[in-house]
């Protein structure tokens, strides 16, 4: 099915940035993909190669500087890869990697010698090299939940059943694994932020308000590709719930889009007194604007995922289910 949303009326009020070092750092992923993911099926490291997980990297956090961007790549393209290949996976699966990924990242001793699982000991201490153990725990918190959220997709996925709005959207802010992107875009401020800051509602709020505006922008895309083949896309629940025409469910989309747009731009104009920590709110604040609207810059312009035939999760189906018989 070909894309009928018009793109262009994916609009915000704030700027977006490329990182300098986005160029270089997308340059070394094919290198790392045959290094590390060399499982892969041949077909799906073509399209890895054409989705530019390094530019993405480069659009969403233009602030880091090289050490940094460096290890947002390796983490973006262990969660895409991860992503798109267990998307069809069962929940024993599931939690084997959690089980497997999450003891490694909080830094203990590798279970699986799986080249899965290989690259995370070098992202802990990439990652470590500009945070703090406390903010490491976050970040493995956050992948948590994101583990919760792909669990919670499994039974709906899995039987093509629609959920209720509320479970779709309890869902959909923890799958669509922007929290950790959240702590990223905090670490790179090079201040750790107090979590008792951090607990404050209004910034609680804009983190939540990041992941559903990202949400949003996603299934906007990627609609057309998972009609018929997926349930939990904004888009397509409207369609279904409401029994409109896929375009009304497009209006209909966008404008839940653009109010929590409205909503972000609302709280970040009313930030908490953060005392010592205020410099620091207001950078990692600045981060998630510049992380929404880079998100937007990078699907327009960077990469061919959501476009007909460029999205690996077809291939990786087939393969997931092959391995599955054996």
């Amino acid at each position: 099915m070909e894309q009928t949303f018009d793109v262009t009326a994916l609009q915000y009020p704030f700027p977006f940035a490329t990182n300098p070092y986005a160029a270089a750092t997308e340059s070394k992923i094919g290198g790392w993909i045959e290094a590390y993911y060399g499982f892969l099926p041949e077909k799906v490291k073509k399209k890895y190669m054409h989705t530019g997980v390094g530019l993405a990297a480069g659009c969403m956090f233009p602030r880091a500087n090289a050490e940094q961007l460096t290890a947002i790549c390796r983490f973006f393209l262990w969660a895409f890869i991860v992503d798109d290949s267990f998307e069809y996976a069962m929940v024993e699966e599931i939690r084997q990697i959690r089980g497997n990924a999450l003891p490694i990242m909080r830094g203990h001793q590798a279970k699986s010698a799986a080249a899965l699982y290989q690259q995370l000991p070098l992202l802990r201490r990439e990652l470590l090299s500009f945070s703090s153990e406390a903010w490491i725990n976050r970040f493995c918190n956050s992948l948590d939940s994101y583990f919760d959220g792909v669990e919670m997709e499994i039974p709906y996925r899995v039987n093509m059943k629609y959920p209720d709005f509320e479970t779709f959207y309890a869902i959909r802010e923890r799958a669509v694994n922007v929290e950790p992107l959240v702590n990223l875009a905090e670490a790179i401020t090079g201040t750790i932020i107090p979590g008792a800051i951090l607990a404050h509602p209004t910034l609680q709020q804009l983190s939540q308000l990041t992941c559903r505006i990202l949400s949003w922008c996603n299934d906007l895309f990627s609609a057309h590709l998972e009609k018929g083949n997926d349930v939990l896309n904004l888009v397509l629940m409207i369609e279904h719930v409401q029994n409109c025409t896929l375009d009304e469910a497009y209006r209909k989309a966008l404008s839940i889009h653009d109010g929590d747009v409205a909503s972000f731009c609302a709280l970040r104009t009313n930030l908490p007194d953060c005392g010592l920590y205020q410099e620091a709110v207001v950078d990692y604040v600045e981060n998630l604007a510049l992380m929404i609207h880079g998100y937007l810059h990078w699907t327009l312009i960077y990469t061919q995922r959501y476009r007909s035939n460029g999205h690996p999760s077809r291939e990786l189906k087939e393969d997931h289910m092959k391995t599955a018989q054996l």
